[in-house]
């Protein structure tokens, strides 16, 4: 088998494990290494006489699919410039121990006593240099699978080295801007992803209701997500369909699946003004009046624009992509408040 068959293999292999893995438990994702779950740029760079192998592994969320570039290096220098910003400072690879093939990956360095500091380092990678057969050895279905599921329990457990809130953050927004291109992780998934990390994903708000059921007669609705928001500000009612579909037509008419959004989010309003006391009473009264309507569908920022200038019979459409950039910039802002309170220079973290 090639080299670059084996290594789109041995990720694939790592990916599907950790998508079975994650069932269920979605919001743990983000406590995974960068290169998994993401679509790669891999580089292979082999010595002339094809003994000597180095890899570098990249997360590039611009790409539909992994991308293998293989190239000749003939030098200590040549195998730097792949590997960059790590050095290689052995021998020529071809000259390695025959079974060696080391690995790294995500290198960070931050602050420990400031929870929002910006790593000094934060590079997101999957390194290895070594011989042929190493190369061979390591990178197997097998093995793939034993990775996965320790990269998962490490997950799970929290076994990593604490991070700083901005390296959490960074990895949630990340680990979502992955998952929706997986066909793997589809709405349920998706919403679970994001009922774990609602206060940093979703629009500023008191309480997240996840999955509230509402009542109408006999009918019962179950809603994707309600936002309590601050005092004065009316509640937010939020439907996520397939980041697959698209919002617009060619001549901007709604799609038909932004068309059954839009109602499946008008019915929620009508169940909670035609049946309130079952809906909207005691604590969920904060439904009681005027309220929002946000459905998430589709990828991409190409319709950023029309987007947010128009509603369509009240309702506000976003895309995931969409959703991720507001939440990118609520927290930039969010924390440039803090250090200018403090009286720190200005940062841009997302």
């Amino acid at each position: 088998m090639t080299l670059e068959q084996t290594i789109l293999d041995y990720l694939k292999a790592v990916d599907s494990s950790l998508e079975k893995l994650s069932e269920y438990s979605e919001g743990k994702i983000s406590g995974l290494p960068s290169w998994v779950l993401d679509t790669r740029q891999i580089t292979i760079g082999v010595t002339e006489d094809s003994e000597g192998i180095v890899i570098k592994v990249t997360p590039d969320d611009k790409l539909d699919q992994d991308v293998v570039a293989i190239l000749t290096v003939k030098s200590t220098e040549e195998i730097n410039n792949i590997i960059s910003p790590m050095e290689y400072g052995g021998p020529l690879l071809n000259r390695e121990p025959e079974d060696s093939f080391l690995l790294f990956a995500d290198m960070s360095i931050v602050d420990a006593e400031n929870p929002l500091a910006v790593p000094v380092l934060d590079n997101r990678f999957l390194i290895g240099w070594g011989r042929k057969k190493g190369f061979f050895d390591i990178f197997n279905i097998t093995k793939a699978k034993k990775e996965a599921i320790g990269l998962w329990n490490s997950a799970v457990e929290g076994t990593k080295k604490p991070q700083s809130f901005i390296q959490e953050t960074r990895s949630v927004f990340a680990k979502l801007q992955a998952i929706v291109k997986l066909k793997a992780f589809r709405e349920r998934r998706i919403h679970r992803f994001i009922n774990d990390y609602h206060r940093l994903l979703l629009p500023s708000h008191k309480r997240c209701l996840y999955e509230k059921r509402l009542y109408l007669g006999e009918q019962m609705r179950e809603t994707d997500f309600i936002l309590e928001r601050e005092e004065g500000l009316p509640p937010i009612l939020i439907e996520l369909e397939s980041p697959v579909h698209k919002i617009l037509t060619k001549t901007n008419d709604l799609t038909a699946a932004a068309n059954h959004a839009r109602k499946q989010i008008s019915e929620w309003v009508s169940f909670i003004e035609k049946d309130p006391i079952r809906n909207a009473s005691g604590e969920n009264s904060f439904l009681i009046g005027p309220k929002e309507r946000l459905v998430v569908i589709g990828r991409g920022l190409e319709n950023t624009a029309r987007l947010i200038d128009t509603k369509f019979d009240g309702v506000t459409f976003w895309t995931y992509s969409m959703l991720l950039e507001e939440a990118k910039t609520r927290w930039n802002n969010h924390i440039a408040s803090q250090y200018k309170l403090l009286g720190l220079e200005k940062v841009k973290p997302f």
